[in-house]
């Protein structure tokens, strides 16, 4: 039954991802920015809550792949962690880590047969949260300059250093630094190791880029 339930997941991955799209557009277009970020407070707490309480519950916690390090899941928790703290200081690099990773999770899936489906559940949530959080900044009408995108640029190459180092010492492979994700993911079409991580590296500095000039319209 399990694997039934994942199947109809990975082969409905896009469907799934349109309808959580739909479901941001909508929320969006209906209620103000206040309402919209205590509705993501929420999201982020249950979503934080129910992942960690499962996964040690059901006795499968995994140093090696459920720490959030992976940088959509760094990125969501930094997002729960300023609306706590009540202090927009992260914002910058926040939106752009944010608007890119929402997209890339929503069209690449990087779970398979063998993931839990507590797993499928924080993956749709935390990608559908930090589009979220990204579109409601729009709304916001947040603005982006240069020397934030220099400094956000300079944060997670930091971050991505820190990342090599850290798989390499636990044989772990946040980031994908050594080997491809699984699942029906972009990295299925392309070249093995370093070759995948390059033009990786490559999508995200683009995306960094896109979102910039994106919020940079706020300003007109």
């Amino acid at each position: 039954m399990s694997n039934l339930l994942k199947n109809l997941i990975i082969d409905n991955h896009l469907f799934i991802s349109l309808f959580l799209s739909v479901i941001i557009f909508i929320l969006v277009r209906s209620f103000k920015t206040n309402n919209l970020l205590s509705l993501l407070k929420i999201l982020l707490i249950y979503n934080f809550t129910t992942f960690y309480l499962i996964l040690n519950l059901e006795g499968i916690f995994n140093l090696k792949s459920h720490l959030p390090l992976h940088l959509c899941y760094l990125t969501e928790i930094i997002i729960l962690i300023s609306m706590v703290l009540k202090s927009n200081r992260f914002y910058p690099i926040l939106i752009l880590n944010s608007f890119g990773g929402g997209i890339t999770g929503f069209t690449n899936l990087n779970l398979d047969l063998n993931s839990h489906l507590i797993e499928f559940h924080h993956f749709y949530l935390s990608h559908f949260n930090i589009l979220f959080f990204s579109i409601i900044m729009y709304k916001n009408r947040y603005i982006l300059n240069k020397i934030e995108l220099i400094k956000a640029f300079i944060i997670n190459s930091t971050i991505f250093l820190v990342i090599i180092l850290f798989n390499s010492f636990f044989k772990t492979n946040y980031w994908f630094t050594h080997y491809k994700p699984v699942g029906k993911n972009l990295t299925l079409y392309l070249p093995d190791w370093p070759y995948y991580l390059i033009i990786l590296v490559g999508i995200g500095i683009t995306s960094y880029i896109v979102t910039f000039k994106l919020f940079s319209r706020n300003n007109n």
